[in-house]
């Protein structure tokens, strides 16, 4: 606020000119101010509620984005009968239906170890010895006086980084060298020969025998072989993966998701429900305290609100005109005595219809021209960059911006107002003043003119 102060008081008249001039501006000042605070929170009355609606329809977009999405009920399920068999996991897409597995043969990694034990404290003369890694020939050096620690440590340095590890193991009788893959199949096994070097170097090499084979593993899917140079298949059947343990046989079964399907209907009615509630609160009249709501009677709600009613009374119509009725998908709108156009939903009789017709349900509900793309060709109306509440929400922004540049334009009025009370006032207090000091003189000279009569 402005300074009208003097600093004192009014010099002929003692008044208080600061706080007559502020009391004249404030009632100068109300009416305007009142006006601008009238429109400003209104303005931001509205913009509260229409933030509400806006998130609420936001909510129900993401919504039907999951739901019209192509993939909305390809989340799969997928069980074993026999898990100590064959284990499995499962991705989104996967055919239903049910497969019968025999795990033939298992996926192993090759391994060696000599038959003749070493005594403790043996060396080997300087040599080379070739181990073969996956077709893979390396070359192996052994220096003079190597142990079979030494020997080991040489075909780790060379081999290591293929995956291929040597080992001393002890027993009553000695020592023995092994040395094994860590890539099971057959393409990686593994061998080691003699290239050169002493006798006892030969020995060592030729003593070796194989413990365990490099073997794909054999699994039969309904009859048809396939293998893997591992125990998980893969590519068999599309997103399958099947977790091979030991031979036997299982019944692996795959199946919709219905969990994860009803979840996404029933993400949708929370929404819908939400969003519609949002309005409803919005616009609400409180008879009992005579209050509306900071929409209510809004056109654009009233206009919201009948066209997210119309088109999903539309949908629903479409559905049940392809057998997917309230009675079969569980889908309705709340009925009398509680009719406020909000969503009820029947999870068990969603889950029956798409367990007996998934591929129906999947068409009606997804994609562009389905129940959700319908929904939310609405709702993106009035959300995102174009859409009427963002517009609004825009114009409401801008009127609240547009007090506060009246507020600094009424500030300025004020004070030139102020300034023109407070010049009017000094004039005044100048004026009387001097009229008192005029009185003052006059009274003195007739005082004396009364003394020298007498």
């Amino acid at each position: 606020m402005a300074d009208y102060s003097l600093g004192y008081g009014g010099i002929g008249t003692g008044m208080d000119i600061n706080g007559m001039v502020s009391q004249l501006v404030a009632a100068d000042r109300a009416p305007a101010e009142n006006r601008l605070t009238r429109i400003e929170s209104q303005a931001k009355f509205k913009l509260s509620a229409l933030g509400t609606v806006s998130s609420a329809f936001s909510n129900l977009d993401k919504a039907l984005t999951a739901l019209k999405a192509a993939t909305a009920f390809d989340t799969r399920t997928v069980k074993s009968a026999t898990d100590t068999v064959v284990g499995a996991t499962v991705g989104s897409g996967t055919p239903n239906g049910t497969y019968a597995v025999e795990v033939v043969e298992l996926a192993t990694a090759n391994k060696w170890i000599t038959n003749q034990p070493v005594t403790a404290g043996t060396t080997f003369g300087a040599g080379q010895l070739t181990l073969t890694v996956g077709g893979e020939a390396l070359a192996i050096d052994i220096a003079a006086d190597s142990t079979l620690q030494d020997v080991r440590s040489a075909i780790n340095d060379a081999a290591r980084s293929k995956g291929v590890q040597a080992s001393v193991l002890t027993s009553n009788d000695g020592l023995y060298l092994s040395v094994s893959s860590d890539k099971t199949g057959a393409a990686n096994g593994i061998s080691l020969a003699f290239t050169s070097g002493g006798s006892d170097l030969q020995a060592l090499a030729a003593s070796l025998q194989e413990r365990v084979p490099a073997a794909d593993a054999e699994v039969k899917i309904d009859g048809l072989t396939v293998t893997a140079s591992g125990n998980k298949i893969t590519d068999a059947v599309p997103g399958l993966t099947l977790d091979v343990k030991t031979k036997g046989t299982s019944t692996v079964t795959v199946s919709t998701d219905t969990a994860a399907a009803s979840k996404l209907i029933q993400d949708f009615v929370t929404a819908y429900n939400a969003a519609i509630g949002a309005i409803n609160t919005s616009t609400k009249y409180n008879a009992e305290s005579d209050e509306p709501s900071a929409l209510t009677g809004d056109a654009q709600m009233r206009s919201a609100s009948g066209q997210l009613r119309n088109v999903l009374s539309g949908v629903l119509g479409d559905l049940a005109s392809q057998g997917l009725d309230a009675k079969t998908l569980g889908l309705q709108t709340k009925g009398y005595p509680s009719s406020d156009g909000t969503l009820v939903f029947d999870s068990s009789k969603f889950t029956a219809a798409l367990v007996s017709n998934p591929e129906k349900i999947r068409s009606a509900f997804t994609g562009d021209s389905g129940f959700a793309g319908k929904l939310q060709a609405a709702v993106g109306s009035y959300i995102g960059t174009n859409g009427a509440f963002t517009q609004r929400t825009s114009g409401l922004n801008a009127q609240i911006k547009d007090v506060a540049t009246q507020r600094l334009a009424l500030d300025a009025r004020m004070e030139a107002v102020g300034n023109r009370y407070k010049a009017q006032f000094v004039a005044m207090d100048s004026m009387v003043a001097q009229m008192s000091s005029t009185s003052s003189y006059l009274a003195q000279q007739l005082a004396s003119l009364a003394n020298q009569t007498g």
